[in-house]
């Protein structure tokens, strides 16, 4: 490359483009700063992210996406979608899967030469000694300009290692991103299901309620006519007021439900919601899986154990990255450099040449680096076995949950069936005058505990074939978790 010196003239012709450079050159700078988003002049040379979204696997970006509340009622496939958008941990372990992919490009870059430009231009006035070693008495200027460039041929092993130990990070960054996403549906299900449980639940202190009011109006009707006593009357308005006080309760519970909710959506915890009914099947799909099977299906696509074994295989390269600190480094260099100077010869030369830089003592910080990767490596080995153990104890607790999960659904099926035609039966030989209002009493309170064990057993239900997915490394949204899915 040539750097030619400018006269007046050619300097004073070139002023309008250089000042036009330098303003697109702002502007586009200013455009950067507005969008952060933007790959203007951050380009993705290496396809990191094409890498990072192969390995995630299941889960989209939510970076750029509107998140925007679907209007009408809020279903449980919808609700998944808006929390894997705008959940504030799924889009930080996405940014975090970002930047070790942006780390990854960066490892990748030392393949490539670094070329510098640098220019110098000078003025110096009054009396000075000159390049000649005469004094002098005349303004000199000077204008120098380089070009660099340099790369390394080799450096027995630590840029290799150091883009494997970048691989394995980024894998690892990706992996957790979609642990942290799965998580994410799994509160989805505990915050959704959760609050569809509250609103039943106060649906069911409201016809609790409704029954006492309409036991008692019985009880004051049979005592004006002689056949109850003032003690009747006393018990079922107590009976009354806590159906009342319980309604209240549950009508909080569920104001609580709908914004822990909306908190989990990404959503402001006022955001006002409503949701579709969930829809629970009379008799529960079989559920035939073998343990062994699930063991082996989870220790394969877990999320957190892919995550932790390739951490481990990071910590493995880190320690040749450690060793090739003290080995020597083979490197190649070339410039091309103008100098020009009032009242001498103008230079333009090139200059080629080979390096290399031997280590000879450090103070012994390579031999400890080694030992604190080595080190590392046995912990990151630690770490794969405990998440090895953590993923069978998930799927075994998993699939026992689910197990009495559905046994409670059919129970409380028969038991919630019973319940409501035991409170007609004893209502009614009440108005006959044949019952007592103990016996009343006793079939509504026996019906409102079915109701609530019925709501408990099809919010646990939902959960625990979330947890069973989540436990296989399948909850990569709502799509396992619909009826004809698999268990």
């Amino acid at each position: 490359m040539t750097l030619h010196t400018l006269t007046k003239d050619a300097l004073r012709r070139a002023l309008p483009s250089s000042v036009m450079a330098v303003v697109v050159g702002f502007s586009l700078v200013q455009v950067s700063m507005a969008n952060p988003h933007t790959g203007l002049l951050t380009p993705d040379v290496f396809g990191t992210e094409t890498t990072l979204r192969a390995r995630v696997g299941g889960f989209n970006d939510p970076l750029g996406r509107l998140c925007e509340l679907p209007s009408g009622p809020l279903s449980f496939a919808a609700a998944v979608d808006l929390a894997l958008c705008r959940n504030p941990a799924t889009r930080a372990a996405w940014a975090s899967a970002r930047e070790q992919a942006a780390a990854l490009g960066v490892a990748q870059s030392a393949w490539l030469p670094t070329v510098e430009v640098t220019g110098v231009n000078n003025s110096v006035s009054g009396q000075h000694v000159d390049a000649t070693s005469h004094w002098v008495d005349v303004t000199q200027r000077s204008r120098d300009a380089a070009v660099n460039l340099s790369l390394t041929l080799y450096d027995f092993g630590g840029r290799e290692s150091r883009i494997q130990s970048a691989h394995h990070v980024l894998d690892a960054a990706a992996l957790t991103a979609n642990s942290v996403a799965q998580q994410t549906v799994l509160a989805v299900v505990q915050s959704y299901y959760g609050a569809v449980a509250a609103d039943d639940a106060l649906d069911a202190a409201q016809h609790t309620e409704s029954v006492y009011a309409h036991s008692l109006e019985v009880a004051k009707s049979l005592q004006t006519g002689g056949v109850a006593s003032l003690a009747d009357v006393l018990q079922v308005e107590t009976a009354h007021g806590e159906a009342a006080v319980n309604r209240i309760q549950a009508s909080a519970a569920a104001k609580a439900a709908h914004g822990a909710l909306a908190v989990t959506l990404g959503l402001s915890a006022d955001q006002g919601l409503r949701l579709e009914k969930a829809i629970v099947p009379v008799t529960p799909p079989a559920f035939t899986a073998q343990m062994a099977d699930l063991m082996a299906e989870a220790a394969r696509q877990r999320p957190d154990l892919a995550a932790a074994q390739a951490a481990r295989d990071a910590a493995i390269a880190d320690v040749t990255v450690a060793r090739a600190v003290g080995r020597p480094r083979i490197s190649f260099g070339t410039s091309h450099s103008t100098v020009d100077t009032t009242g001498l010869t103008k230079q333009n030369y090139n200059t080629v040449g080979f390096s290399v830089t031997v280590p000879i003592f450090n103070g012994f910080s390579t031999a400890y680096g080694v030992r604190q990767a080595q080190a590392a490596v046995e912990a990151s080995e630690a770490n794969v076995e405990q998440a090895r153990l953590a993923v069978s104890l998930g799927v075994w607790n998993a699939y026992y949950g689910l197990t009495a999960a559905n046994e409670g659904l059919v129970a409380t099926a028969s038991l919630s069936k019973a319940a409501a035609s035991n409170e007609e039966v004893a209502l009614g030989r009440y108005q006959s005058g044949v019952g007592s209002i103990l016996d009343v009493l006793t079939a509504e309170t026996g019906a409102a505990t079915g109701r609530q064990l019925r709501i408990n057993a099809e919010r646990d239900w939902h959960l625990a074939r979330a947890q069973l997915a989540l436990a296989l490394g399948r909850l990569t949204g709502a799509a396992p978790l619909s009826l004809s899915a698999q268990p």
